[in-house]
């Protein structure tokens, strides 16, 4: 009898993309992954650590594997075992250890454990010369959507980010190895891929010879098969002309761009150490719009940095509403050790951040709203991922409600007698007052 193991994963589509690799490693050693509520032998929890709530998602999560199985192993594995091994290493109840970096060696240190053998701490700090991982990986069918991981690293150091510490400087994958993986992807059935990396939009600046994301792209959209292909977060100042007109251009990139802006005022921008001004992001949308019109942008606000006067949120609030997202994601200034903006002052309280927090969520609930009923009354392709029953996903409910997404990362919901998983249909769509749209199949 096969060992059993479940999966959780927290944080961004990097992470996501490299928990389907490990657990098609662990498949190919003999475990038989499970749900991470069931009960396994091993649970593994691919951690995150932008935020100290995310720490304490990871926290939480090691004890309730235990309840799930008492004797089971608990591997912690992730950015936050990366950049804090030690604090990781004396959680209770945590057997194993491993950072960002080897993850291809994890299925045969779990074996050794539990085993008796072998160490409970496996983190190698980067250096200079890192290599990109490429972590092999076999599709699930059961999954509409793809990650495909061609980037790592970052080393732009903005004042409040942990990432270049918990990641390591900057690594691509080579393009036709990429072109390569994202064929096999192609041709295992999937409608979408979704290309992510931790500063995706340098993506090739780190090979001889050097290319860039607008390049690779050119290429991938060539691809036999490929019908969508959506791009994860983009700086705002790794958008060249190239760049630009390469998703313009190409039906299959998806129009939908996440482009973290952080902060709507130029001083807060300047403290955070970002490579741009509101003026740079306005112009940037500007020429995004004038050649696609309905494009998605979603983004990143941070509130309650250190030095946010009441002006400066105001500021923000105000160019927020401007830049008309489609979508907001709102994180209350979380000081990270061994950053520029832990030590900065004055700090906001907590009292105040939540207040301003609270202010930008629902300007963003309006904005999702807005943009939403942009498409009432027309037909798009949508994307079909689960069954919706009562408001929540199930796997054979009696009244079939399925859900899926658009291109512009629109989430749409249909009454249909057919379970259309994993298939595009052209759908009538209606605004509502939800956070998703209704639709007819045409």
């Amino acid at each position: 009898m096969s060992l059993k193991v479940a999966f959780h994963t927290l944080g961004c589509k990097v992470n996501y993309s490299e928990t389907e690799a490990l657990r098609e490693q662990f498949r190919k050693e003999g475990f038989s992954p499970v749900s991470f509520n069931a009960y396994a032998d091993v649970y593994v929890i691919n951690t995150c650590t932008v935020t100290h709530l995310a720490d304490r998602k990871s926290r939480q999560l090691v004890r309730r594997a235990k309840r799930h199985n008492p004797r089971g192993m608990v591997v912690v594995c992730g950015c936050y075992a990366q950049v804090e091994p030690d604090v990781v290493a004396a959680l209770p109840h945590v057997d194993l250890l491993a950072g960002t970096t080897q993850r291809l060696l994890l299925p045969n240190l779990v074996k050794e454990k539990l085993q008796g053998k072998g160490v409970k701490r496996d983190v190698q700090p980067y250096g200079h010369r890192a290599y990109f991982e490429k972590l092999p990986w076999t599709p699930e069918q059961s999954r509409t959507r793809a990650f495909l991981k061609i980037q790592d690293g970052c080393d732009r150091y903005c004042s409040y980010c942990i990432i270049p510490l918990a990641r390591g400087p900057l690594r691509s994958l080579p393009p036709q190895q990429a072109l390569e993986s994202l064929q096999e992807i192609i041709d295992a059935g999937f409608l979408e891929v979704v290309l992510t990396g931790i500063h995706l939009g340098l993506y090739g600046v780190d090979l001889t010879p050097s290319t860039s994301l607008a390049a690779f792209l050119d290429k991938a959209v060539r691809l036999p098969g490929l019908q969508r292909l959506r791009l994860s977060s983009l700086e705002p100042a790794d958008f060249s002309n190239a760049l630009i007109t390469v998703i313009a251009d190409n039906n299959s990139i998806c129009p939908h761009l996440h482009i973290p802006l952080q902060s709507g005022d130029d001083t807060i921008l300047h403290s955070m150490g970002r490579s741009y001004d509101t003026a740079f992001f306005r112009g940037l949308l500007r020429d995004l719009r004038n050649v696609l019109p309905d494009l998605a942008v979603s983004t990143d606000i941070i509130v309650g940095f250190p030095g946010e006067a009441e002006e400066h949120f105001k500021n923000s609030l105000a160019f927020v509403e401007e830049c008309a997202f489609s979508r907001l994601h709102v994180f209350p200034f979380s000081p990270r050790r061994g950053t520029r903006a832990a030590k900065m002052v004055p700090t906001v309280p907590p009292a105040v951040k939540k207040e301003r927090s609270n202010s930008m969520l629902i300007l963003g609930k309006t904005l999702s709203q807005n943009y939403r009923q942009n498409f009432d009354g027309r037909t798009f392709p949508v994307l079909f991922e689960k069954i919706i029953n009562n408001g929540e996903e199930k796997e054979f409910p009696t009244n079939m409600l399925l859900e899926g997404l658009t291109s512009h990362y629109l989430r749409v919901r249909v009454h249909t007698t057919s379970d259309l998983r994993g298939q595009l249909r052209n759908v009538l769509l209606q605004s509502t007052n939800e956070e998703y749209l209704e639709g007819t199949i045409q």
